[in-house]
């Protein structure tokens, strides 16, 4: 057995720069297609500035339990959460019936708070319960993160690739062009019109 099956996921990627069994293997214990799904909270700088980071923080984990997203979760980072979905299609469903369940909560709060959701899918490298890598994840991340407003779900053209057919009731509109600088790259904001 190679020395490499001793290393772990660090260990791995640093010496995979100048050994090229190391990268095969990066990819073969860690590498994945999956859909990303990451969140972020709208309000946060405000709340904590406000009433402190413990009620910021116990809001987010309320709108995280109303948004009651069915993924994998990879981890949690303040108020920005990263998830994994087997397809482009489970995501979005989960990102827009979450939409509609946190809305509905917040319609008479008198402190509502918003998910800005981005969505990416490709190949990615998924170090489970720890992390997660890949171009897909970085613009999911930019999106959901910095892109995104209250109740948004933004989405790559990679993700609507790998959805394919959109379903009944949702549209995917190119983002205009200030938005797209904003981002870096191209992307699409998705509607919701389900009954």
């Amino acid at each position: 057995m190679s020395d490499l099956a001793y290393l772990d996921f660090d260990a791995l990627v640093t010496r995979a720069v100048t050994d090229p069994a190391a990268e095969a293997e990066v990819n073969r214990r860690f590498g994945t297609r999956a859909a990303i799904l990451v969140v972020d909270f709208t309000g946060m700088v405000h709340r904590t500035d406000r009433h402190g980071i413990v009620y910021a923080l116990g809001r987010a984990r309320q709108a995280d339990g109303i948004l009651a997203l069915s993924g994998t979760r990879v981890k949690r980072v303040a108020d920005t959460i990263f998830m994994l979905y087997a397809d482009a299609g489970t995501a979005l469903r989960d990102a827009l019936d979450a939409q509609r369940r946190l809305n509905a909560a917040m319609r008479d709060q008198g402190d509502p708070i918003h998910a800005c959701i981005g969505l990416g899918c490709g190949p990615l490298l998924v170090v489970p319960s720890q992390d997660c890598f890949g171009a897909e994840v970085n613009r999911a991340f930019v999106l959901g993160e910095d892109v995104a407003k209250g109740g948004e779900v933004l989405a790559t053209p990679e993700f609507l690739a790998a959805l394919g057919t959109l379903p009944d009731g949702i549209g995917a509109f190119a983002a205009p062009g200030d938005r797209v600088e904003e981002a870096g790259f191209p992307f699409h904001v998705i509607g919701d019109y389900r009954d």
